[in-house]
């Protein structure tokens, strides 16, 4: 009888661990996430307001850690963002708001 108490709790520890694991790796993706949406909006505000190469590669540089830490939605959408930079106003605000939504729904869905 106590060999498999003492056997229940060590399947008890290790479920636990397992668990526990787990939810540290999904807040810290959470997190890798959330500041790779706030850094990439911050760089596509500051490459509006004041264009330039250095500005410019460090959009390119959210845009990558959006790429590692974000959903492919996401990524696409930043891409959208770029390839309409040159096309009318309204297209560009409507790729941006899909970004937004995009961003706001993968939130959401890891938070904790």
């Amino acid at each position: 009888m106590y060999n498999a108490m003492g056997l229940g709790a060590v399947l008890k520890s290790i479920v636990d661990t397992a668990l526990s694991k787990k939810s540290a790796r999904q807040k810290i993706q959470y997190t890798e996430m959330r500041e790779s949406y706030i850094g990439l909006l911050g760089a596509l505000h500051q490459a509006a307001v004041e264009p330039s190469d250095k500005n410019s590669k460090n959009f390119a540089l959210w845009q990558t850690r959006v790429q590692l830490f974000g959903s492919e939605e996401v990524a696409a959408a930043v891409q959208e963002i770029i390839d309409t930079n040159d096309g009318p106003r309204e297209k560009r605000n409507e790729v941006y708001n899909k970004m937004l939504s995009s961003m706001r729904r993968d939130l959401e869905n890891h938070a904790a």
